[in-house]
């Protein structure tokens, strides 16, 4: 029997065969007890050591562990959400309110490591789906609680990793609450008084507005972190404007920040970073980063004063990004904002705060003889005119500043102010309260824009003798007249309502205009290479004509004459700037090039707006139009086939394009001081025989420099070889590898690269070394390069160099001023600049001419019947 029970042991081994395998277990990772198992177990191990009594001397490894069992705990919890239903773990999460545990040993423990991962396991559970954590007031207590405490006591000390990941969670609670607003009450309970803004009117508060942080932290965490860079910043902006959005959907979140502080806040924060930038401001460029538009001039880059800051400063540039970008905030916060009387209380903050309290008084105490201050407030309100885009701040800022009056009928006509909601009664008590907290305790104290506006102060800088003052108000007007012509022509321009009945300008007297301002053009200097520049030029302006012709319909093309907005008002000749800027115009050849270059473009902003009339300033007066006697031309014979009506049509054609007379005393105010400029030019002719090819080379080395496209001319061949001269209506073919882009004229590159101070260019002058070579051919009257002398030939006679001759003086008559004062820099009421200097801005002054001649050209072609008669 032993031995059959051995062999019956053995049997199954024999025959190869396998006894069958127990079945696997089931896997655990879809196994939802299992993972409730392996939380609790977790849990519990979290429980117990934060539970232990504390021993100070042996924290190190109690600590360690906790870090590790919250990572566990965060991780189990990203598990639970991605696993099948149902999470039990997550249920038991929210019934034992598993959160307080990791808050308490984040808070207890004082370790930045802990706290981080504490932070990790309520964003899991912020994360997670099944059950709504968002929706549970302990667990919106718990969360505020923790995060209060360590960011806010000043007792933990924590990186920037750690302060990210919880403004990253404040985020994303935020988005939430914008994506479910019925949370909003987990996280904001409003207990706010209104009555007790009349006490604290009556105690004199510093700020405006009921602080309470309990009522809403979240918003109050977000708005201390949005003035910081990175991603905490962006966090810290982002969230708080889905909290501003979410006001147009609860009464009591409105309420509350109108009530609250949260304007005040912004706007003193606003106001704080203005008072960071220097009050006095150096525009200057520096010699490592000098264009070389203003290289090849007598362009200074010492300052006066040492005490001002340069703009082109690292820390100066810092200052103004953080400035700037809290602007663009600002913006953004108005954009997202849901609710009418949020946005009002806003802009009465803005405006009462921050524009009466702070902006204004710097525009006020500014001058241009302390050579700063000045140049400091146009800079900087330029800068913000440039960045921003909202109308209802861009309208507030520019009417204060402005002091534009609403009633008057020709600004009342210019001046489109958005609409406003009608004011709710809590908007207007806190409007009250602010003003009543503001106002000064001596009424005679108070000073308005009406008694000094920017307009003066624009015009004070204009007629400065510092030309950064000169540059700085220039391109606050051309940014004005570009970014908001409507205030602009109201209030800079003093613009009269054109009436319909009006002479209208002729085609022939159009013919006549550029015929004159084209010899202005070629008088300068007259080579080939016009041609191309014109071509471009035309490009520009047309873009920038069309884009102010509103379509009738999305697929339409631009329609002036249904518009009706091209020509409705009039320029009078003695306008206040018109007269500065041809006062200016009129010393061209002695001006900075910097200040000549915003000159122009402020002249062409002014050109460009299709509403004014180019009446006796840009074109000849309509009302001053003479015409010969003559007989005129004779009839043709087909004129006989034609009817009444087309007759009397080719009658009208034939009359409208006559030709007036031109007469100096008549010519428009711009050709005149033009061609003042042009024989003061033939007068340096005769003292330097070879101005022309001076002038050539200057452009040749302006174009080696620029790394877009040619200047005006690229590699002309001489014109002492050349034949015959090229006309001006024959368009040339461009020179291989140079290609001028249509899209921007070279001197619109010119003012971008010497005159945009916000972005100064590096513009190094290593690159005009060698074309120096090329201006050094023209000194002899030629502009090829002379072929290598022989040695048996006796050598040349000397010859001055390139800088001697350059740096020869050239001296102007004195010029009056608009007041009758004589214009001048020296004792002998003499202008003097440099050879250099003249031939720099004698290329500037060429393009400029071309610029109006394409205005000019392209107004009549794009606004049709609204700017000049056809018939």
């Amino acid at each position: 029997m032993t031995r059959n029970n051995n062999m019956r042991r053995i049997t199954p081994w024999i025959g190869g065969t396998h006894a069958p395998n127990k079945p696997t277990p089931k896997t655990t990772a879809n196994d939802p007890q299992v993972r409730l198992a392996r939380f609790k177990r977790s849990y519990h191990s979290l429980l117990q050591l934060c539970n232990r009594p504390r021993n100070p001397a042996n924290e190190g490894p109690i600590l360690q562990q906790l870090h590790s069992h919250l990572d566990r705990i965060a991780l189990l919890i990203r598990e639970e959400s991605r696993a099948p239903a149902p999470h039990l773990s997550l249920q038991f999460a929210s019934s034992n309110q598993v959160y307080t545990v990791c808050a308490r040993a984040a808070t207890v423990s004082h370790n930045e490591p802990v706290v981080q991962s504490s932070i990790a396991v309520y964003a899991a559970l912020v994360d997670s789906e099944e059950e709504d954590f968002l929706s549970s007031a302990p667990f919106a207590k718990s969360l505020m609680r923790l995060v209060r405490k360590v960011i806010e006591s000043g007792t933990y000390l924590i990186n920037v990793d750690t302060e990210t990941a919880i403004l990253e969670l404040l985020f994303t609670i935020s988005a939430k609450i914008r994506l479910q607003p019925e949370i909003l009450s987990f996280w904001f309970q409003s207990t706010a008084k209104p009555e007790l803004e009349d006490v604290f009117i009556r105690e004199k508060k510093s700020f405006v507005g009921i602080t309470q942080k309990d009522d809403f932290p979240l918003c109050y965490m977000l708005i201390d972190r949005v003035h910081h860079e990175g991603r905490i910043g962006d966090f810290a902006r982002t969230g708080l404007l889905y909290i501003f959005e979410a006001t147009g959907r609860s009464v009591d979140l409105e309420e509350w920040i109108v009530s609250s502080d949260i304007p005040t806040l912004m706007a003193s924060g606003l106001g704080a970073l203005y008072s960071q930038l220097s009050r006095e401001l150096s525009i200057l460029h520096p010699d490592a980063t000098l264009p070389a538009v203003l290289a090849m001039s007598d362009y200074s880059t010492t300052h006066a004063r040492a005490t001002a800051e340069s703009v082109f400063s690292e820390r100066h540039q810092g200052h103004m990004a953080t400035f700037l970008s809290y602007l663009a905030f600002w913006q953004d916060v108005l954009d997202h904002c849901k609710s009418g009387d949020v946005k009002q209380t806003l802009l009465d903050h803005f405006q009462i705060l921050f524009l009466q309290q702070l902006l204004y008084p710097s525009l006020l105490q500014s001058s241009d003889t302390d050579a700063g201050s000045s140049v400091a407030v146009l800079t900087y309100i330029t800068a913000m005119l440039e960045s921003l885009e909202h109308p209802d701040l861009m309208h507030m800022m520019l009417a204060y500043l402005l002091a534009v009056d609403g009633g008057n009928s020709a600004k009342a006509d210019a001046v489109d102010s958005p609409a406003k909601p009608p004011r709710s009664p809590t908007t207007l008590r806190r409007r009250q309260s602010l003003m009543l907290l503001t106002a000064p305790k001596d009424p005679d104290d108070a000073v308005e824009p009406t008694l000094f506006n920017l307009v003066d102060l624009i015009m004070n800088n204009i007629s400065s003798k510092n030309s950064q003052s000169v540059f700085a108000a220039l391109k606050l007007t051309s940014t004005l007249l570009n970014r908001q012509k409507s205030l602009a022509l109201s209030a800079v321009l003093k613009v009269q309502s054109a009436k319909r009945s009006l002479v209208a300008r002729t085609t022939g007297a159009l013919d006549l205009e550029l015929e004159k301002f084209t010899e202005l053009v070629t008088s300068l200097h007259e080579h080939y290479g016009l041609e191309d520049a014109y071509s471009g030029l035309i490009d520009d302006m047309r873009l920038a004509i069309e884009a102010q012709v509103p379509l009738t319909s999305p697929t339409s093309q631009p329609d002036p004459q249904k518009d009706g907005t091209a020509g409705r008002y009039r320029l009078s000749p003695d306008d206040h700037l018109l007269r500065a800027l041809r006062s200016l115009s009129r010393t061209f050849f002695t001006n900075s090039v910097d200040v000549n270059l915003a000159l122009t473009q402020t002249i062409i902003s002014i050109a460009l707006c299709i509403e004014l009339r180019l009446d006796s300033w840009l074109a000849i007066d309509p009302t001053s139009y003479s015409f010969s006697n003559g007989s005129g031309s004779p009839q043709k014979p087909w004129q006989t086939y034609l009817d009444k009506e087309e007759d009397a049509a080719f009658a009208a054609l034939q009359q409208a394009a006559r030709r007036p007379a031109w007469s100096d005393d008549d010519a428009p105010m711009l050709y005149q001081a033009i061609k003042a400029l042009s024989l003061e030019l033939d007068d340096v002719r005769i003292a330097v025989p070879n101005l022309d090819q001076l002038i050539l080379g200057r452009k040749n080395m302006l174009q080696a420099t620029s790394l877009d496209a040619p200047l005006i001319s690229s590699d002309p061949p001489s014109l002492i070889g050349s034949p015959t001269q090229v006309s001006f209506l024959d368009v040339p073919k461009p020179s291989k590898g140079h290609r001028r882009s249509p899209s921007q004229s070279s001197l619109a590159r010119g003012r971008n690269k010497a005159a945009n101070i916000g972005s100064p260019h590096s513009a190094s002058l290593a690159g005009s070394q060698a074309p120096e070579q090329a201006e050094d051919r023209h000194l002899n009257g030629s502009s090829t390069v002379p072929p290598t002398q022989s040695i048996f030939l006796p050598p040349p006679p000397e010859t001055p160099s390139t800088t001697d001759v350059l740096m020869q003086e050239v001296t102007f008559p004195s010029v009056k001023a608009e007041d009758g004062q004589v214009i001048s820099t020296t004792l002998n009421n003499e202008r003097k600049a440099s050879l250099n200097h003249l031939l720099t801005n004698v290329v500037v002054l060429q393009e400029f001419v071309l610029e109006l001649v394409a205005v000019l050209q392209v107004r009549a072609s794009v606004l049709g019947e609204q700017e000049v008669k056809l018939v």
